[in-house]
C-alpha cells in the first residue's frame, strides 16, 4: 500500500464543534484515501458528540502510538480522562485544559517524527493562556524557539498574512514600524517560495490610515513606515507593493493580482477574507519548522449539537497540510540539485527578482 502521510488531528474544544468537524470529516472515505488520521483526543468524547448529533456508520480505531495506525481507518489517541465532562456550548476550564493536553502530545509525537503534520480542530484562544502565551501563534513561538510566527489565513482566492494579530486596537500603532513589516515580508516571501512554490510571488500590502493616509492628511505612517520598508524590501528581492487602500483593493477584483496579502491587523484582514472565502479556510502557522494548520471557523459555541457545523474548514485545513509538507519536501530535494533559471533571451538569471523587474511588475499591476 501506497505510503501515506500520518495526520495527526488535534480534538480542540470539546464543548465546541470540533468532534462534529471531526466526525463529518473522517466519516467520508475519501480521508482515508490520501492521509491516514489520527485524532489526538478521547473515542468517548467522540461517541458522545456522535450520538448528540445522531450520525451513523462512523467508528474510531483505538490505538497507543502512530506506528499503530491502521491506514484504511480513522485513528484515535486516547490522550485525555475518559472522565472529561462535556457541557456543549460552553467553554469550561476542564475543556481548556484538555484542547492543551491533547494538543501538545500530537505536537509531541509531530516533534518525534512519528507523524508528519497537525491539523487543528478549533479551540478557544483563552485555553492558550494556559500555557502563558496570548494565543495560539505566540504559543507555538515559544516552543520552537522561533522569535516570531505568522498565521497565513489560505482560501481559494486569497491568502493574507499579519504584521499584528491578538493585540489590543489601541497597541496596533506602536507594533507598525518598518522593521516589523519587513521581517513579516521576508516570511510571507519565503513561505510563498517554499510552501505554495510560487517562484516570484506578489505581495500586495495594505495601509493603516483611511485612504492610505492621503498624503499624510489622516495619518503618516504610511509616508514615514510603510512605504520606506516596502522600497527596501524591494531592494532585497522582495515583491512588496503598496500600500493599498483596504477599501480599493478588496471591492473588486484587484486582490486576485497578487499571489498573497499583508494586513497590518488583525480585523483589517480577516473581515474581508470571511467575507469572500466564507468559513471555508483554513490557517498555516509560517515562521516554524514544523507542518501546523488550524481552521478560520471557532469554536461556535451557538450551534453546537445543532448538526450544522461546516467540515469544509477542517477537511481544507488537512489538504493545506498535505500540500505544504509536500511542497516543502519537493523543494528541498530540488535545492540539492537546484536547476539553473534562464530568461527568455536564454541568460541564467537568479529566482529573485531585482530592483528593475519589481518597477515592471508594479507598474503593470497598476495600469
Amino acid at each position: 500500500m501506497e505510503n501515506r502521510l500520518k495526520i495527526g488531528i488535534s480534538h480542540g474544544d470539546v464543548n465546541g464543534i470540533s468532534y462534529e468537524l471531526i466526525i463529518k470529516m473522517t466519516a467520508e472515505n475519501r480521508i482515508c484515501e490520501i492521509c491516514t488520521p489520527i485524532l489526538y483526543g478521547s473515542s468517548k468524547v467522540a461517541a458522545y458528540h456522535r450520538k448528540t448529533l445522531n450520525i451513523e456508520n462512523f467508528n474510531l480505531n483505538s490505538i497507543q502510538n502512530p506506528q499503530e495506525a491502521n491506514a484504511k481507518r480513522c485513528n484515535v489517541i486516547n490522550c485525555v480522562d475518559d472522565a472529561v465532562k462535556v457541557e456543549l456550548g460552553k467553554e469550561t476550564q476542564e475543556g481548556d485544559e484538555v484542547a492543551m493536553i491533547a494538543l501538545k502530545e500530537a505536537l509531541d509525537a509531530l516533534d518525534q517524527h512519528a507523524i508528519d503534520a497537525v491539523v487543528a480542530a478549533p479551540q478557544s484562544v483563552k485555553s492558550f493562556g494556559l500555557e502563558n502565551a496570548s494565543g495560539c501563534p505566540a504559543f507555538l513561538a515559544a516552543r520552537y524557539g522561533v522569535k516570531d510566527t505568522m498565521p497565513l489565513l489560505v482560501g481559494a482566492k486569497m491568502k493574507i498574512g499579519f504584521v499584528t494579530t491578538h493585540i489590543p486596537f489601541k497597541e496596533i500603532t506602536p507594533h507598525i514600524t518598518a522593521e516589523h513589516i519587513g521581517k513579516k515580508l521576508r516570511m510571507l516571501d519565503n513561505c510563498l517560495k517554499k510552501d505554495f512554490t510560487i517562484r516570484k510571488p506578489r505581495i500586495a500590502v495594505l495601509g493603516l490610515n483611511p485612504h492610505t493616509g492621503e498624503n499624510c492628511t489622516f495619518g503618516e505612517e504610511e509616508q514615514n513606515i510603510i512605504l520606506p520598508a516596502l522600497e527596501r524590501a524591494r531592494e532585497n528581492g522582495i515583491m512588496a507593493l503598496g500600500p493599498y487602500a483596504a477599501d480599493n483593493l478588496f471591492s473588486g477584483m484587484e486582490f486576485e493580482k497578487f499571489d498573497a496579502i499583508l494586513a497590518l491587523y488583525h480585523d483589517q484582514g480577516m473581515i474581508p477574507f470571511k467575507a469572500i472565502e466564507g468559513y471555508e479556510g483554513a490557517v498555516l502557522m509560517t515562521g516554524l519548522p514544523v507542518v501546523y494548520t488550524s481552521t478560520v471557523t471557532g469554536t461556535a459555541y451557538d450551534i453546537v449539537g445543532k448538526g450544522e457545523a461546516d467540515e469544509s474548514a477542517l477537511r481544507n485545513a488537512l489538504y493545506l497540510a498535505i500540500d505544504v509538507y509536500n511542497n516543502r519536501l519537493q523543494n528541498e530535494e530540488l535545492a540539492t540539485n537546484p536547476l539553473q533559471h534562464y530568461d527568455v533571451a536564454g541568460n541564467a538569471n537568479e529566482s529573485d527578482m531585482n530592483v528593475e523587474q519589481i518597477a515592471g511588475v508594479k507598474e503593470e499591476i497598476e495600469d
